[in-house]
């Protein structure tokens, strides 16, 4: 399987599960696929703003998109109290153009599980398993 396979196998995955998938899940479940799974993609992870962050899987879903096969849309995201504008997130969805891509099924509960878990728990997870991953990151002291 090529690893753009698994950027397509995983947001289908997540289209079934009716999950959304921002650039920053969909970063930590690679990673995590990569050093929980065993599974070599080929992805080069290094700290930064949110965490673990490989710049070639943002390319593989930038070119999947150029291809149709991927939508990246950006989603405003406000504070909560006040209405405000505080940023935009990256959201990856699967386009019905795209290939169809069986996942095993260890890879896909363990995808699952990560796509179903909450952001925040997430986040958590990986910073207190990975913390050397963590020494750049803006949100470290909000994630605990």
């Amino acid at each position: 399987m090529d690893r753009k396979d698994y950027i397509l196998g995983i947001l289908r995955l997540a289209k079934e599960l009716n999950v959304e998938v921002t650039a920053t899940r969909f970063q930590k479940t690679i990673f995590l696929v990569q050093k929980e799974l065993g599974r070599e993609l080929g992805y080069n992870f290094i700290p930064y703003y949110f965490g673990p962050y490989s710049r070639e899987l943002q390319d593989d879903v930038y070119r999947l998109e150029r291809q149709g096969f991927v939508n990246v849309e950006e989603v405003a995201v406000e504070d909560l109290v006040t209405g405000t504008l505080v940023g935009f997130k990256k959201v990856y969805k699967i386009t019905d153009k795209a290939p169809v891509v069986e996942l095993d099924q260890k890879l896909k509960s363990f995808v699952t599980e990560k796509l179903i878990m909450p952001l925040h728990d997430l986040l958590r997870y990986v910073y207190v398993k990975y913390p050397e991953y963590t020494a750049t990151s803006l949100t470290k002291d909000k994630i605990f």
